[in-house]
């Protein structure tokens, strides 16, 4: 590139705008990667690193294997797996994994959002994207969420750019195959590809079952899905029964309409009204909705997309899943970001007919006040929660360190002493099947009777002749995993105590062995 095409390039300020801002969000990002380095992980981060260590390093499969390969997508422990039968340890599948998705979904937020409506909506929303807390939160933990968005926006990016609007083929082909890597990683991510089929047929309707590359395109649907097909068939649907069988905590669960209105709370004030008046742009597609329909006009196509895109996923986590949190969420931000960058700037233009001096100030207080209010608070979480587990971690390690490799230990925190320790773990009392009806809740905490406890207790002590485990951790940690006759029974039964972390008078771990 020569210097006459970049003083070309930088003449259009929202060039170098996406430039100071893709620069603005990799400094800050290297900062925290560097200053935050190797975390102690959580439950859900040690799920996938735990089964990635058993497969580099050949260790025994865990008994909760069948429960992990269920419920969880195999993708991104099989990547991992990689890394460390290459040498490459943790801090490096946090760099090519979580860091680089992270910076390659500001990057995709923006170009959509050009594609769709324009270059300024393309650089308001992936500034939103950088700094929202959330986004910002997870690009640091060892979880799918980052990585499926990012697949998942290459998917929408590739299906609309290519596909949609210059009539390339290939375009829906490579959407499809990202959608796929994207469920694969994380399974609510077919809210993707069910999102750009729904808004085929709605703009082609049957005429789109006499496309040959509509064809195509399924048949290579269907040849990628085919390995997961079969996984599913050989787990017995596992999956499905897990979150939307009778034992479902889903299905339990009254509608989550708070969904809806926790949206506001997650973007923080300015962006929520941003958000509100972005949604009154989306009038004239419900005013014209016979003309979309009848696609005479299709200048409103950008708006039915990013409806349904909206549609689509809150109808799966209100309705069908009933739950969600922060995270959950995190593939329905960047479209609530494109409609409240068209809120900011349909300000803008609005109060620019009056004075353009307030239209500037307005704009400017709804963008740095909202990044200052989502950075500062995904800041502040990520140094609040650094050493968050810390203990679980030092445990693990010390236990690779102090004891032989056949060792067994029992613990509520499997996943994360099997991968730190790299020691065959086992929990509490797997069979929770074998209580008495009624002692647990839905969450599966064991009830705090005398029965319930009796008859956990009884079953962890069969438990114990059948595995012959050499260690057992008491922590404060998962709770849920943790009867209540846990926390005396080293005592009541002569187990040795052989470190305690932190070393002080009242201890959050403590590891005992069995004599």
């Amino acid at each position: 590139m020569d210097k006459e095409t970049i003083k070309f390039f930088l003449r259009d300020n929202t060039n170098l705008a996406l430039i100071l801002l893709l620069a603005f969000s990799i400094i800050l990002r290297l900062f925290y990667f560097f200053k935050l380095g190797i975390q102690p992980v959580w439950w859900d981060e040690g799920d996938y690193l735990a089964i990635s260590k058993v497969w580099s390093i050949g260790m025994q499969i865990p008994e909760w294997w069948s429960h992990f390969t269920g419920m969880r997508p195999i993708l991104l422990p099989l990547i991992w797996t990689i890394f460390f039968k290459a040498g490459l340890g943790e801090l490096s599948i946090r760099f090519f994994t979580i860091l680089l998705p992270s910076l390659g979904t500001i990057y995709l937020t923006y170009l959509l959002g050009k594609d769709l409506y324009s270059k300024k909506v393309g650089i308001i929303a992936s500034l939103m994207m950088s700094t929202y807390w959330v986004f910002f939160f997870y690009s640091f933990r060892l979880l799918t969420d980052i990585p499926s968005v990012f697949l998942g926006l290459a998917a929408f990016y590739l299906f609309w750019t290519y596909y949609i609007k210059e009539r390339k083929s290939w375009g829906l082909y490579l959407s499809i195959f990202f959608g796929v890597l994207a469920f694969s990683i994380r399974f609510p991510l077919a809210l993707v590809l069910i999102s750009c089929a729904i808004y085929l047929l709605f703009i082609k309707k049957w005429f789109l079952f006499k496309d040959r590359t509509f064809w195509k395109a399924l048949a290579l649907l269907v040849a990628l899905l085919s390995p997961y097909m079969i996984y599913f068939i050989s787990t017995k649907f596992f999956l499905f029964n897990f979150y939307f069988g009778e034992g479902a905590v889903s299905i339990k669960q009254k509608i989550a309409w708070n969904l809806i209105p926790m949206i506001g709370i997650l973007i923080h004030s300015t962006w929520a009204i941003a958000f509100i008046i972005g949604l009154i742009t989306f009038i004239p597609l419900v005013i014209g909705f016979d003309v979309v329909w009848k696609q005479k006009n299709k200048t409103l196509n950008s708006d039915l997309f990013v409806f349904i895109w909206l549609l689509v996923h809150f109808i799966f986590y209100v309705i069908i899943f009933r739950a969600g949190n922060d995270r959950w969420l995190l593939m329905l931000m960047p479209a609530i970001f494109l409609i409240a960058s068209r809120g900011i700037i349909s300000t803008y233009d609005f109060l620019k007919k009056y004075s353009k001096g307030i239209a500037t100030v307005v704009l400017i207080l709804f963008l740095a006040v909202g990044a200052y209010q989502n950075l500062n608070h995904g800041i502040e979480l990520t140094e609040q929660k650094k050493l968050t587990y810390n203990e679980i971690k030092i445990a693990g390690e010390w236990l690779k360190e102090n004891s032989p490799k056949d060792s067994k230990v029992i613990t509520a925190s499997i996943v994360q002493n099997q991968y730190y320790s790299e020691r065959q773990s086992y929990d509490f009392f797997s069979n929770k099947s074998a209580l008495p009806k009624g002692c647990t809740d839905l969450l599966g905490n064991t009830l705090d009777t005398e029965e319930c406890q009796t008859a956990s207790e009884k079953i962890f002590n069969e438990k114990i002749s059948e595995v012959n485990p050499n260690y057992l951790i008491v922590s404060i940690f998962e709770p849920v995993f943790t009867p209540k006759w846990v926390y005396t029974y080293p005592e009541r039964n002569n187990l040795t105590a052989l470190a305690a972390f932190p070393n002080n008078q009242q201890p959050a771990l403590v590891i005992y062995r069995f004599n």
